[in-house]
């Protein structure tokens, strides 16, 4: 059983380090929190600060679930810079791991404006820990009562901790992956290469980060090599050699001197690269260094950005050349392939050639949260917004999302927006299920930039997800059992997972999204749907065509020759009984008194406004799908029947308009 805490100050604090205004300050507050240690100065650059740490009473670490010791900064100087939150970091490790809390500390500054300045720094540094800032004047007044409650409540309930869009550069906020991390770092201590990839925000650059976080403390060494930037993949395979080569001279100052003119040319950079990595590991010590090759699509042949990566062999060269070098001297460098596309290490042989990376590296895909993954990420944060997410709601985020944290994250954030100011609150289901409706409708640009990756480069896969996701088993199973390709991926990205009883969505809410975007695509529709799905689709492309035609002939013409050019079109007796309307309302979205075949005439009598519209398209094949459309795609007005070849006819011309429509904005 934990021992109760009281405030007050622990006999081995050294009261005399301090100040007579520190000495006031550290009383006052040993009468709401029990100071544990004295701390030391710190030094940065000219400046210098003092540290002590102080532990939470029972009941206020019982409110706030802060259970570790706090830290408490001095900050002497009349004006706050934004480097004094770096001294944070410098503190935090030269003490013991897990002593303190790292999600949150005191500052304490002459500065008297120092709450403003800290609230107007976190909007845009989002990352950095929770800051409880009190000027000296507050903590100096005896008579003035600190009612730190508040203060916490006030710092913690009105920060979104889960509004992350950007990759975690920090421990703070880093969940779940530290065994990864370990397993990596392992790997390049047993001079073995590594690999990680993942679909768009999986979280791969937050443990990359994490990664050289872990080497910095390991005081090991590690190169960065972004293959996305220009500076990296127009080089040619020679000049990425003698890049890496600088790099790595770079990692520590020398009195080396490696001499590069002439010597990274075409036909001696792998010989030159050899002796040079040799001088350099020798001048630094002998030591480890791993190479993280990050976005390795990029200079990849089928996915490169420049065209002598994508067309011709420096790949080949490149890699033969590193492993080469390698398989004689393991002991010099690892290499880590980070990307969205293992193609690199997939393919055994490029350009009629074997491919130096296949087997010479494990595909490790980044994996999803656990449920006690979610459990731990959600609970603690929420808990210090003033929220409480129980363990019913952490499994409902697991089963909607599949462990997915950053779309559990986005998730939770709107939970927070929808919480009422007065906390602690709880989520309850009725919460969750508004807030999961609002969240699916809204997060469409987040699902597509996380399947981009199978869109493009694993088109037939992306085709199976679409039979799943229409429930369309049988022809999923059939192209699963017969071929492992059409599978390999979403199984990795865990997009999907094979149970006792077949392929299953890892998280519901990306089936809905592709459902969404490929309900025009199931097959063995009965009657009913296949009803429900022309009439829906007729309705909105005449629609979209009488605003097309409006804006077309209204935007070519003044408003008077637009009108004459549409009842031009329209037969005699239609045209009398129509002629007293505007355009607006002859064109009107939902109420046009204009037929289907008539919107057809007005295109074809003024098909030179409307060439350019239909870009691609040519006037015949127009004429002949909206004459198609209005013969069969009106089941609903005659027999409620219509042949499957009729229907994957209509299929086709409904594609493209609904494409015309699309690209201009309409629909």
């Amino acid at each position: 059983m934990d021992m109760k805490v009281n405030a007050g100050i622990h006999p081995k604090f050294n009261l005399s380090r301090f100040d007579h205004d520190e000495k006031i300050i550290i009383k006052n507050l040993a009468k709401s929190w029990y100071l544990t240690s004295s701390g030391e100065e710190i030094n940065q650059g000219k400046s210098k600060y003092n540290y002590f740490l102080v532990k939470p009473i029972s009941k206020f670490s019982v409110m706030f679930n802060i259970e570790r010791e706090i830290i408490c900064i001095f900050s002497t100087y009349e004006t706050f810079e934004p480097r004094t939150l770096d001294i944070l970091d410098i503190i935090i490790s030269s003490l013991p791991k897990n002593r303190t809390e790292n999600i949150c500390f005191m500052l304490i500054s002459k500065d008297k404006n120092i709450n403003q300045k800290i609230d107007k720094l976190l909007k845009t540094e989002i990352e950095h820990p929770i800051v409880i800032a009190f000027s000296y004047k507050t903590l100096l007044d005896k008579d003035n009562i600190i009612n730190f409650e508040d203060n916490f409540r006030e710092r913690f309930y009105t920060r979104d901790l889960f509004s992350f869009l950007s990759p975690l550069k920090k421990d703070i906020f880093f969940f779940g992956r530290n065994n990864l991390v370990n397993e990596i770092i392992n790997k390049h201590k047993s001079l073995e290469h590594s690999s990680l990839f993942g679909l768009r925000k999986s979280g791969k650059t937050s443990i990359v980060y994490a990664i050289q976080r872990r080497l910095n403390v390991d005081q090991s060494k590690y190169l960065s090599i972004d293959c996305e930037s220009p500076a990296i993949h127009q080089k040619r395979w020679y000049q990425l050699l003698e890049k890496i080569i600088k790099c790595f001279d770079d990692l520590q100052p020398t009195k080396l001197k490696i001499k590069y003119e002439n010597n990274y040319l075409e036909h001696n950079a792998a010989e030159n690269f050899e002796k040079d990595m040799h001088k350099i590991y020798n001048a630094l010590g002998k030591t480890h260094t791993v190479i993280i090759f990050d976005e390795i699509e990029r200079i990849t042949p089928n996915t490169a950005s420049s065209s002598h990566w994508q067309n011709e062999k420096d790949f080949i060269y490149f890699w033969q050349t590193l492993r080469g070098f390698y398989q004689k001297y393991p002991e010099i460098f690892t290499y880590m392939i980070v990307g969205t596309n293992p193609s690199c290490i997939e393919n055994p042989i490029l350009f009629e050639e074997d491919n130096p990376l296949y087997l010479s590296i494990d595909t490790q895909y980044v994996p999803h949260f656990t449920l006690e993954q979610v459990k731990e990420m959600v609970q603690k944060l929420s808990f210090l917004m003033g929220i409480e997410i129980d363990d019913l709601i952490c499994s409902k985020l697991y089963e909607d999302f599949g462990g997915h944290p950053f779309l559990i994250r986005q998730m939770c954030s709107l939970l927070n927006k929808r919480i009422t100011l007065k906390r602690p609150s709880k989520v309850d289901k009725s919460l969750y299920s508004k807030t999961l409706k609002e969240f699916i409708s809204s997060s469409h640009e987040y699902l597509d930039m996380i399947i981009f990756v199978l869109e493009k480069w694993y088109p037939d896969e992306y085709e199976m997800l679409t039979f799943l996701a229409n429930e369309d088993f049988e022809t999923f199973e059939k192209f699963a059992s017969n071929h492992i390709n059409y599978t390999r991926h979403l199984l990795g990205y865990e997009l999907i997972q094979e149970g006792d009883n077949g392929y299953y969505f890892n998280y519901e809410i990306l089936q809905t999204h592709i459902q969404n975007k490929n309900k025009y695509k199931r097959l063995n529709l009965d009657s009913e749907e296949k009803l429900a799905e022309i009439s829906k689709r007729r309705n909105l492309i005449e629609e979209g065509l009488r605003t097309l035609i409006k804006n077309t002939l209204t935007y070519s013409n003044n408003k008077g020759t637009a009108k004459d050019l549409i009842l031009h079109a329209i037969e005699g007796k239609r045209r009398e009984k129509i002629n007293t309307l505007t355009i607006q309302q002859l064109l009107h979205k939902n109420e046009s008194p204009l037929f289907l075949l008539e919107l057809k005439n007005i295109i074809n009598r003024n098909w030179d406004l409307f060439e350019n519209i239909f870009e691609g398209i040519d006037k015949n094949r127009i004429l002949f799908l909206l004459d198609d459309i209005n013969k069969y795609g009106r089941p609903d007005a005659h027999a409620k029947k219509i042949s499957n070849d009729d229907f994957m006819q209509l299929r086709i011309h409904f594609n493209t308009l609904e494409k015309v429509l699309k690209n201009w904005e309409i629909i």
